[in-house]
């Protein structure tokens, strides 16, 4: 049994909510291979992982349910910062989102990857279906903001951090 006296704060440097890198792709066509480009003018990234449970209740439960996780349900969510170009297009990334947004069925698809900056083992890599949400800022001044939301068209799994592959 862990005593009072020995619980201590954890030592080392407290990880940043911005210590993110967000990455999307097209998926390619035939057999290319994935080409992502960085978004770095994100906020409010927030990746979910909801458990698909199954019911598993017997009678050897004696009146208590019980579940097994069967798979997951991910989710991911972020602000972005909407830029323009020298010839008032905006940015490559936002394009990229959009583009898939405004789509259906495979062309409403895009790869994200997401990992840790500083090159810890949170990374992770998925195909998503892409929606673009109610612009967060709707006032009469003040930056132009999108929202956009990805669920999971697949599993999405932990991939070695790009930041630590060679």
């Amino acid at each position: 049994m862990t005593e009072y006296a020995d619980v201590v704060p954890t030592e080392g440097s407290v990880a940043q909510s911005y210590e993110y890198v967000v990455d999307v792709a097209v998926p390619p066509t035939g057999s290319g291979s994935k080409t992502y480009i960085n978004i770095p003018d994100i906020t409010s990234f927030n990746p979910q992982f909801p458990a698909q449970l199954q019911e598993i209740t017997t009678y050897a439960n004696k009146g208590q349910t019980a579940q097994t996780k069967v798979g997951s349900a991910p989710t991911a969510a972020f602000n972005i910062l909407k830029i323009r170009d020298n010839t008032g297009e905006f940015q490559p990334e936002w394009l990229v989102l959009k583009n898939a947004s405004d789509k259906t069925g495979k062309q409403n698809l895009v790869w994200l990857r997401w990992y840790d900056a500083l090159g810890a083992s949170d990374a992770y890599e998925g195909l998503f279906l892409v929606v673009r949400d109610s612009r967060p800022e709707t006032g009469a001044q003040g930056p132009g903001w999108d929202a956009f939301t990805f669920t999971a068209a697949g599993p999405v799994l932990p991939i070695e951090n790009p930041i630590t592959t060679p």
